[in-house]
């Protein structure tokens, strides 16, 4: 991805190179950036093909939105590649696949210096509903779901894929919520958090 923001910045171009030799020494920021706060900018202009040539798109044969199915007494971590947790599933649209990897590499979040958002928030409302993520991403090959972004989801289990292929995505709160604009239309309606809840049949195994 480095070698297209490079080729198609159009905007802060000096001050992306300087916070990325910055992240690569894993130094912090010069005195002079100081009180320099953090902001979602669209710098660079990389086009629809060669997006599709940066990962995870240049991997995967298709992408799908899932809205979730809330299950509860669940205490295992959540694979949200799991059928149980699929409620509505569609493949997106390739209009829907522009927005999204323009937004994931386009933008970049200035004076971040490569760190890293909290999402972890505290619940303040006995609703489930806010333990589970609006929307599920599901990244697909050879006919089997691979990976998943799931978000928002309380800071927790949101994502499959390894520290370093995550990186490439600039994650930030920003982000998400214009992705979620993206696919505001596959989220389902809170309902007073009166929706019917799953609770798996206990185990077989269990004494």
């Amino acid at each position: 991805m480095s070698e297209y923001r490079s080729k198609y910045c159009v905007k802060k171009c000096k001050q992306y190179k300087y916070e990325q030799e910055y992240i690569k020494q894993d130094n912090p920021p010069g005195l002079s950036m100081l009180g320099a706060y953090p902001k979602l900018k669209r710098i660079f202009n990389i086009p629809f093909k060669d997006r599709m040539n940066i990962y995870p798109f240049n991997k995967y044969d298709s992408i799908y939105v899932v809205n979730p199915v809330y299950v509860r007494n669940v205490n295992e971590p959540r694979n949200y590649i799991e059928e149980k947790y699929h409620n509505t599933k569609r493949l997106i649209s390739k209009i829907e696949k522009d927005r999204l990897s323009d937004i994931l590499f386009n933008y970049y979040y200035l004076n971040s210096f490569g760190a890293i958002t909290s999402f972890h928030e505290e619940i303040g409302c006995d609703c489930i509903q806010f333990e589970y993520p609006k929307i599920i991403l599901l990244f697909k090959r050879n006919g089997k779901f691979e990976k998943y972004i799931a978000f928002p989801d309380n800071g927790l289990n949101r994502y499959n894929f390894s520290n370093q292929e995550w990186s490439n995505f600039d994650w930030s709160m920003e982000k998400e919520n214009m992705i979620l604009k993206i696919f505001k239309k596959d989220i389902l309606p809170d309902e007073n958090c009166k929706m019917e809840v799953y609770t798996p049949p206990p185990s077989p195994n269990k004494i």
